[in-house]
């Protein structure tokens, strides 16, 4: 069985190839190409912008360090329902460490009120943030997952760029007033 290039989601039927992947839909098709535009960026050029932005400043506090790609877990609970994800921050430790805090806390208080997810959901979510707390990534060097994630933002910010102007464009032939 194929797996998607952009969601990894196991795909077993049809889907779309491009460039020797293979993607869900047509959605993940046009995700799937950042991705791969990303890839076509040289390395040097690649982590010299990936450092860029991991030096640079915190885009939550704005102070100085380095940056890299944080996740904090939660789950919220009433009764039948329940909801339960990762949040992914691109942040300081010290931002990171906050909202992983604030995220046990929310668990904490509302995650066990849900049968059965919420009883089950609530004590991973937090094994999850306590190892996401007590496990950070290095400060030394960026991450993978945030060398990633920064290219497939720069790749996007470069491609919105490239079609506004196009869209912006003034058409020919009307009249200016």
């Amino acid at each position: 069985m194929a797996t998607c290039a952009s969601c990894n989601k196991t795909i077993l039927f049809g889907g779309v190839r491009e460039e020797g992947h293979r993607f869900c839909n047509k959605r993940c098709l046009a995700e799937g190409q950042i991705a791969l535009a990303a890839a076509r960026v040289p390395a040097f050029e690649r982590m010299k912008l990936v450092q860029s932005v991991y030096r640079g400043p915190c885009p939550r506090c704005k102070a100085t360090g380095s940056i890299d790609l944080y996740q904090s877990h939660f789950v919220q609970s009433f009764i039948l329902m329940t909801r339960w994800g990762t949040n992914n921050l691109i942040c300081c430790r010290r931002c990171a460490l906050k909202r992983q805090a604030r995220d046990c806390l929310q668990s904490l208080l509302l995650g066990w009120w849900g049968i059965p997810f919420g009883i089950l959901m609530t004590p991973v979510q937090l094994l999850r943030n306590a190892s996401a707390m007590l496990f950070p990534p290095s400060t030394t060097e960026p991450s993978e997952a945030f060398q990633q994630v920064v290219m497939e933002r720069l790749m996007r910010q470069a491609i919105e760029q490239q079609r506004a102007p196009a869209a912006q464009a003034p058409k020919q032939g009307r009249w200016a007033e």
